[in-house]
């Protein structure tokens, strides 16, 4: 399983602004999906306000499709209660993410979602190891990184793959660190990274270099994904340190 696909979606966040203040559909949906942890149901509220816009003719526009397939990819991993409930909005976000690839080729955050939402959707599917599916996510990811090659999701995400494929399938942990610690680099308070090469560091029997990692995490004092820290990341850094207590 790539665990590093929610985290990337969930870091996409835009740049901070005043729910007040917004004046587009697509300000006021991203402003209540930047404070979802406060109230879950903000992402309901803004998945409906896309939609209604889509609905009224913002179907072509790029930037309203990419808010609109954030709101689902949400939906599917913090509100829905059924793994049909899950699959089915992980498969609009996919076709929403589709349709903006058609309408911007060269934009790296179209490309980039549509991999987050392809491996969330085969993930829940069961189909993320197949031939198939990890061949279209690696393409949108390699896609994503010619178009953008400082993209710290797509790092992440090229780091996801190469740590938990086998190496006869492509794995490679040496590339999953690079990329993990570019990542590190271009944001050193995207502490959902720290989570990842902690994973890679245990995986190698590394525990000395995972705990530093996520004691990061937990000692983090302005996360740059505040939600994605306080509602994920906090919980899990605790779990993974718990279970490596006693690994020397």
């Amino acid at each position: 399983m790539l665990r590093a696909l929610p985290f990337v979606a969930v870091a996409l966040v835009a740049a901070a602004a005043d729910p007040a203040a917004a004046q587009t559909p697509t300000e006021t949906a991203r402003a209540l999906l930047r404070q979802y942890q406060d109230d879950p149901t903000r992402i309901d509220r803004a998945r409906d306000l896309l939609e209604a816009a889509v609905a009224k003719g913002a179907g072509n526009d790029v930037p309203t499709l990419l808010a609109l397939t954030r709101a689902w990819f949400l939906y599917g991993e913090e509100r829905a209660k059924t793994t049909e409930a899950k699959i089915a909005a992980y498969e609009r976000a996919r076709d929403l993410a589709k349709r903006a690839v058609e309408l911007a080729p060269k934009d790296p955050d179209a490309h980039l979602w549509y991999a987050i939402t392809l491996g969330t959707w085969s993930q829940a599917k069961g189909l993320l190891h197949s031939a198939l599916a990890l061949r279209d996510l690696r393409k949108e990811v390699d896609v994503v990184l010619q178009l953008d090659p400082k993209n710290i999701e797509a790092h992440v995400m090229a780091g996801s793959i190469a740590r938990e494929l086998p190496i006869l399938l492509g794995g490679d942990r040496k590339e999953a660190e690079e990329h993990f610690k570019t990542a590190q680099r271009l944001d050193p308070r995207l502490t959902g990274v720290r989570i990842e090469l902690a994973e890679l560091y245990i995986n190698q029997g590394r525990y000395t270099e995972a705990r530093r990692e996520l004691q990061s995490v937990l000692n983090e004092k302005a996360p740059t994904d505040r939600p994605r820290w306080t509602l994920k990341e906090v919980p899990r850094a605790r779990q993974m340190l718990e279970s490596i207590r006693d690994k020397n």
